[in-house]
């Protein structure tokens, strides 16, 4: 709900387009797990959250590297969902299936450490923050088809942000919206990086208003 008083300044435009009236619109967020809901327009400036689970979604292929690091981490822990990478703690689980998968000795260990050495230029760690923006980009995209999410998408949690810039050049964009007969759905959805840094209580402030 916190999406609905969000300010210019409050975001920053990931995939530019016009959100659709009256149509969903899904918001996904990346940190301590991978949080998904969909935002309702029911009109006349009310607003309806429905939660979900989509954080626990089986986590997308599209590539024949992307099944190898889906093997490794299979190999780990079992059942790999979308929070399984896409999360906190997924960033150094990423890390460490590209480094098993390319034969490196891991040097990282925490996400702080991965997102740090990959801004400061070290190239497995660039390929980990690479792999979880794509996808991000796969998920949020398997998301707005099964909701027919028009009016956009928001990308919120406490992840993204530290690496915003990188983020913005990432191939989220391209495979958020590449989905083979599907593509051309995504003409026109917009998508944003939502920086306001207490969206969930501007939330429960719309919450409380609409309840009188």
């Amino acid at each position: 709900l916190g999406m609905t008083r969000l300010q210019p300044e409050d975001c920053r435009v990931v995939c530019p387009g016009t959100p659709e009236a009256l149509r969903p619109a899904v918001v996904i967020g990346p940190g301590t797990g991978l949080g998904v809901g969909t935002l309702l327009d029911l009109g006349g400036g009310r607003w309806a959250a429905l939660p979900g689970e989509g954080g626990h979604v089986d986590l997308p292929l599209s590539s024949v590297r992307e099944t190898r690091l889906w093997q490794h981490i299979h190999e780990q822990i079992g059942h790999v969902s979308a929070e399984t990478a896409l999360s906190g703690s997924g960033l150094p689980r990423v890390y460490r299936a590209i480094c098993a998968v390319d034969g490196h000795v891991p040097q990282f260990e925490t996400p702080e450490a991965v997102t740090a050495a990959a801004l400061a230029g070290d190239p497995v760690a660039l390929q980990t923050l690479e792999q979880f923006c794509c996808w991000l980009g796969r998920v949020a995209g398997n998301n707005v088809l099964t909701s027919g999410a028009r009016g956009g998408v928001y990308i919120v949690g406490g992840v993204i942000p530290r690496f915003a810039e990188f983020f913005l050049r990432s191939g989220f964009a391209r495979c958020f919206a590449d989905k083979g007969c599907m593509s051309d759905y995504f003409t026109g959805i917009p998508v944003w990086l939502v920086t306001a840094p207490y969206p969930g209580l501007m939330g429960a402030g719309v919450a409380l208003q609409q309840t009188v």
